[in-house]
């Protein structure tokens, strides 16, 4: 049987450079259900995908033909784990961070020397345990801004709660989530803009209702499609088209859009 139509479908939602791991079609994980098949959608455009299974042999591109790939290789940009070495954010770190972003005494950052020195930022599940780390380069000068792992079976989600009286946010990135939570609101991090059914089921499972969709203007159409998409699982869906990231924003503006 050829899953390339299945897959293609979990695809549906990446941006150029996103990874995705899912349940693999072929396998279904095993016995476990174990999500061990990673999608990545290159910046060139090429749908590609692996199963890490060892007895799985889904391994193709879009155009139907071999991805060639050792069987330990890890998605391009979404790891498995981080074992690199954490820090306290140091004044320093602290007054860039408070400059960038307007964000004080953030939480769950820390400091790595790893990757020519990053903000090491844990990825929090609904229930505020540790799934992984963004590595994020704030001095402008790596290729790749940010790198993320996320351990196994764990969505790459993170959460920031404040009342069960509140809305629920959903935004692109960590640093965006943590100045809407500050802001009085539930606040989701998508660590992309892609949101697959795993990713949905959480949000429909954990998020205070109602749950608002604010992505950068470029990526208002996918708004729009996930709402055609989870509407009847989120019950309550709106959309904030946002002038501007939600972390670049002023306390003023930022105010506006969440209320």
């Amino acid at each position: 049987m050829n899953y390339s139509t299945s897959i293609t479908l979990l695809a549906s939602s990446m941006d150029l450079g996103d990874t995705l791991r899912e349940l693999c079609p072929r396998c279904e994980g095993g016995s476990t259900r174990e999500k061990s098949l990673s999608i990545t959608l290159t910046e060139d455009g090429q749908l590609l995908w692996q199963c890490f299974r060892a007895n799985c042999t889904e391994k193709r591109g879009a155009s139907g033909r071999k991805v060639i790939v050792s069987a330990t290789a890890k998605p391009e940009k979404v790891r498995a784990k981080f074992e690199g070495t954490t820090k306290a954010l140091s004044d320093y770190h602290l007054a860039q961070i408070k400059s960038m972003w307007g964000i004080e005494d953030p939480p769950y950052w820390y400091y790595t020397p790893d990757y020519g020195g990053r903000i090491a930022m844990s990825i929090r599940g609904p229930k505020y345990n540790h799934r992984g780390w963004v590595l994020r380069d704030i001095r402008g000068r790596a290729k790749t801004k940010a790198l993320t792992y996320i351990e196994k079976d764990e969505e790459s989600l993170s959460w920031y709660k404040t009342t069960t009286n509140a809305p629920t946010v959903l935004v692109e990135d960590i640093p965006s989530a943590v100045r809407a939570n500050g802001g009085g609101v539930n606040a989701v991090a998508l660590l992309g803009t892609a949101i697959g059914l795993g990713k949905a089921l959480e949000i429909a499972a954990n998020a205070p209702r109602p749950i608002i969709i604010a992505l950068d203007q470029d990526a208002t159409s996918k708004s729009f499609d996930y709402i055609k998409r989870y509407g009847l699982l989120w019950d309550t869906v709106l959309i904030r088209v946002l002038p501007k990231d939600l972390k670049d924003m002023t306390e003023e503006e930022l105010k506006e859009i969440l209320t």
